[in-house]
């Protein structure tokens, strides 16, 4: 086995988990930005109906970033609601929410900014996608150098013997 090609394929995969890195920060930049707006706006707001029932999490597990709006319905009395979760689909192929199910939870007063945060949260998601994909790649070329190596092996014994 070559080791500086393995050397070569370990250096690309810590480079593009570092592009992971990075697109994790500007999710999070631009999700602080979303939360900033929705803060200084709901300052200024009273009462409960006004405020945003939209939520944007971003998370990152290993080489996976998790980029996702969940809507927030409120349920019972007005001085004993509570809140549930839902999940709001995306769309699989564009990967992005449509305006009209993102509007569903938006105010009026918030869909603006989501759609203008959604559409950096898209890019970093296809970017991501396609990075995880050269990670798996880039692991799978390892394998068939590896493998490589056994049958080197081999044929090495077999000449000996």
């Amino acid at each position: 086995m070559n080791k500086d090609e393995l050397a070569l394929y370990e250096d690309a995969i810590q480079g593009l988990e570092r592009c992971i890195e990075v697109l994790y920060g500007q999710a999070m930049v631009a999700a602080d930005e979303y939360m900033s707006f929705v803060d200084r706006v709901e300052a200024k707001a009273t009462g409960w109906e006004s405020r945003s029932t939209l939520q944007l999490s971003c998370t990152r597990k290993g080489n996976h970033l998790d980029l996702k709006w969940t809507g927030i319905r409120w349920f019972g009395q007005k001085n004993n609601r509570q809140s549930i979760r839902v999940r709001i689909a995306i769309n699989e192929e564009s990967m992005t929410y449509a305006k009209d199910r993102l509007n569903t939870f938006a105010k009026e007063w918030e869909i603006d900014e989501v759609m203008k945060t959604e559409k950096k949260l898209q890019s970093i998601r296809r970017k991501s996608k396609h990075i995880v994909k050269a990670i798996i790649n880039t692991r799978n070329a390892i394998r068939v150098l590896k493998a490589q190596k056994g049958d080197e092996v081999e044929a090495e014994e077999e000449a000996v013997g």
